[in-house]
């Protein structure tokens, strides 16, 4: 690599970029290098050469080159940070110090040193966010170079890359980088299947590059005929790691992975996506649910397109269909919009980045490097669902999110506030899994706090960053004694009375003397299994005053501060959920839970968890419910003391 070749390409994208900038860069870089070699026996200029030439191709601006340039010279010569602010700025200097510091780990775990290194790429990006992109092309650089590597060390970088640096390619919009990193990082964790597909790949070339010419040729005439305007459609193979992930997706092998090609088709204006979207459809057949409309609905790293699969001769095809201006910021994602200020050692955040911002807000509550990780897997790694809200406002959270994420991602005081969700018009459990596309209303309560107990099914990171803020100042749960399981649905009595000898009894109050709880109680076991309790003294246990089998000691069960789930079985009716939520905020209950979920026709059990104040405010709370319109049963579910 010459740096003439950089210079060119520099100029061809910007005619005003400062040039004599990226010279000096290059010149100090080779002074300071020069001796120094690769572990390949190449220049060691050669790699900072590399990396400034891919922010080169994706239209990076004269800083992030130098920088490029600049990046290993404090981690592998005497040459100090000063010296760089002093000959370079602190623009370029500050980019070259991030990436100093993320290089200068020393930690001997490399499971724990990986996940130090991007807490620390992502931190250092709070200064200035084009360290993440030089730190990209330098990943990217040496994953092309890694032949020169033992076998060990090969693997763990490729691991990385794949884990780490790849999805944050891909959270970045960066797609060209995003591919080449998960290809030449699966060619080496798993060599032999990326061969495999590879040389089918290439057997496949020329009848494939004949089908693409084929359908092409079909397209351009169609288009033609119904005079609709396009700049280019571009058929391309699938890169390798992609067919891969759809061959463990669908259980299948090569062979049955027909759609090894996609249609580009680039058009002017927005109008033309859907007017070439139409021709598509009626010259082939859609495969159902296989449309996704991008461009109403962008995805958080700005990718914008509408995708779609037909069926050509029996086999799938997949097509998608962008503007220019998409296909730029699809390839070259925040890199390809990014407008710098040139507010020295100060870069602010695009709003495109706010996902960012959570990250660096986020880490600061984080114990280790390691649970940082976690926390990026979930956040950034995973896949993405997209809900809506009653408004139709957009909320993009990672797949395995439920109702408590989605209230956090609408707002923290939502979250804390959230007493249960409607899904599509359809009561649901808090911990009810969110699918693509789910309409989510959340109900709210004043008197809601949030549980320990959620911590156990979030996923996002702010939820149970919220969670653990609001608990730790409230005091979190008491501890409890281990947890007495009641069987669920069962009557209020039958949890609240002990009865000596006989384990969980079917009871009954007695209707002759209606005793209260705190009242003396005795019980008497009938012919027929069932248990009345009376109160002691009524006159209708003297028939049993012989009887040492029928009559039984009976005492209220404390159950003062008791975590206690309540289940309501009632009919679906709109207002439910929250006529029940405001009944029992009325007597002051502390929800720590709730959630409901339909049982058959037209039913639906509503279940809280509650803390209990004693035995006088749990008969409260089933006494209020049940005067509620279609409620039918009130049951008491577990009880943790």
């Amino acid at each position: 690599m010459q740096i003439s070749v950089i210079l060119d390409l520099v100029k061809k994208n910007n005619q005003k970029a400062n040039i004599e900038l990226i010279k000096k860069a290059y010149e100090f870089a080779e002074k300071h290098h020069a001796g120094q070699l690769r572990e390949s026996g190449e220049p060691y200029i050669q790699h900072p050469l590399h990396v400034a030439y891919i922010l080169a191709e994706l239209n990076f601006d004269e800083s992030s080159i130098a920088a490029a340039l600049l990046h290993d010279i404090v981690e592998d010569t005497k040459v100090p940070i000063t010296e760089i602010k002093k000959q370079f700025g602190e623009e370029i200097s500050s980019i070259v110090e991030g990436l100093t510091k993320i290089s200068n780990i020393q930690i001997p775990d490399s499971e724990e040193r990986s996940a130090e290194n991007i807490r620390k790429v992502i931190m250092a990006s709070a200064r200035d966010i084009r360290v993440i992109f030089v730190k990209l092309a330098d990943k990217l650089h040496n994953m092309r170079t890694l032949s020169s590597l033992r076998e060990e060390k090969r693997k763990r970088l490729a691991k990385e890359a794949m884990d780490v640096y790849a999805p944050i390619a891909y959270k970045l919009g960066l797609h060209s980088i995003k591919t080449e990193l998960e290809d030449r990082a699966f060619e080496q964790i798993e060599p032999m299947v990326f061969r495999d597909i590879k040389e089918r790949l290439n057997k496949s070339m020329q009848q494939r590059e004949k089908e693409i010419e084929r359908i092409k040729s079909l397209l351009v005439k169609e288009f033609d005929k119904n005079k609709v305007e396009y700049a280019s459609a571009i058929g391309r193979p699938k890169h390798i790691y992609s067919i891969y992930k759809k061959m463990q997706r669908k259980g299948c092998c090569f062979e049955n992975i027909y759609d090894q090609i996609a249609f580009r088709i680039i058009v002017k204006a927005v109008k033309q996506c859907y007017e070439v979207i139409g021709v598509v459809h009626n010259l082939w057949k859609p495969i159902p649910e296989e449309f996704d409309d991008y461009i109403a609905m962008p995805k958080p790293n700005m990718y914008q397109s509408l995708h779609t699969a037909v069926m050509i001769e029996g086999q799938p095809v997949e097509i998608q269909v962008r503007t220019e201006e998409m296909d730029k910021i699809a390839e070259g994602g925040i890199a390809a919009h990014w407008k710098y200020k040139g507010v020295q050692g100060d870069m602010k955040f695009d709003s495109k980045l706010d996902w960012l911002k959570q990250i660096l807000q986020w880490q600061k509550g984080m114990r280790d490097s390691r649970e940082f990780m976690e926390m990026l897997h979930v956040d950034i790694f995973e896949d993405e669902l997209y809900a809506f809200t009653p408004k139709g406002d957009v909320i993009s959270l990672p797949k395995g999110s439920c109702i408590v994420d989605f209230a956090y991602a609408v707002h923290s005081s939502v979250g804390d506030k959230c007493v249960g969700g409607k899904v599509n018009g359809k009561f649901v459990p808090l911990r009810t899994e969110l699918k693509n596309g789910d309409q989510v209303e959340i109900l709210t309560s004043n008197a809601q706090k949030p549980s320990r107990e959620w911590l156990k099914f979030v996923v996002t990171s702010k939820a149970k960053t919220k969670i653990r803020q609001k608990v730790k100042e409230t005091g979190g749960i008491p501890a409890k004694a281990p947890a007495q399981i009641i069987e669920q649905k069962r009557e209020l009595e039958e949890c609240i009375i002990s009865i000596e000898g006989v384990c969980m009894p079917k009871l009954k109050i007695a209707k002759c003397c209606c005793p209260l709880p705190g009242d003396p109680i005795e019980a008497i076991v009938t012919k027929t299994g069932r248990t009345m309790v009376h109160k002691a003294g009524c006159h209708n246990l003297k028939k049993y005053a012989k009887s040492r089998k029928a009559r039984k000691k009976a005492s209220w069960i404390d159950v003062s501060g008791a975590i206690v789930e309540v289940k309501v079985e009632a009919h679906n009716r709109t207002g439910l959920f929250a006529e029940i939520l405001n009944s029992l905020v009325s007597i002051q209950t502390q929800i720590k839970s709730a959630g409901a979920k339909p049982i058959h026709n037209d039913l639906v059990e509503c279940s809280f968890t509650m803390e209990s104040k004693g035995l006088q405010h749990l008969q409260d709370v089933v006494r209020r419910i049940k005067r509620i319109r279609d409620v039918k049963k009130v049951y008491i579910g577990e009880i943790e003391r």
